[in-house]
């Protein structure tokens, strides 16, 4: 029970937050697809699954083999460890057209982040929709956040995020109620 908990934190909360402080850094650093997504806010949602794709927060995920089979070549035998680096996965050239550009509005984008098959994320749908949510007042309220300092990054062969990444922005006023 416990380890299903420390399942759930750990894919409910660090990999939601580690996309989305990956998706603001891409953003502030790719400076047109930012106006892209100002210009044309109804690419949030391939946004949402770009930032995804690009942050990959869960660096891998790994499975045994049930049976005998060969992967590109490759002979696995049963009982085999198989592991997946999903930073690779979502780079694959083979499945992404200019796999090494951040895009927001690719389409198609059938990236590796939560996993696949038996083993899909049980939070996706909340992912998205916290990230969607997050990046709409974002992008609304700080549309020209910008960088303030280096980036520190999370020391971890499990998660891939930011630790620490100081911003600057104009503040605005919230809207009248």
């Amino acid at each position: 029970m416990l380890a299903d908990c420390f399942l759930l934190l750990l894919g409910g909360l660090e990999t939601t937050r580690n996309a989305i402080s990956g998706g603001a850094l891409e953003l502030m650093r790719q400076h047109e697809q930012r106006e892209l997504l100002l210009a044309q806010p109804r690419l949030i949602n391939s946004a949402v699954e770009e930032i995804l794709r690009w942050t990959s927060p869960i660096t891998h995920s790994m499975r045994t083999a049930l049976k005998d089979t060969e992967v590109r070549g490759r002979k696995i035998k049963e009982g085999d460890w198989v592991v997946v680096w999903n930073a690779s996965a979502n780079r694959d050239e083979e499945v992404f057209v200019n796999s090494d550009k951040f895009d927001v509005g690719r389409d198609p984008n059938d990236h590796f982040a939560f996993a696949y098959g038996e083993h899909f994320c049980l939070g996706a749908h909340l992912a998205r929709l916290e990230i969607r949510l997050i990046f709409e007042e974002i992008l609304d309220r700080m549309p020209d956040v910008e960088l303030d300092g280096e980036v520190e990054w999370l020391a971890s062969n499990l998660l891939h995020g930011v630790k620490r990444m100081p911003i600057k922005f104009t503040p605005r006023r919230a809207a009248a109620a």
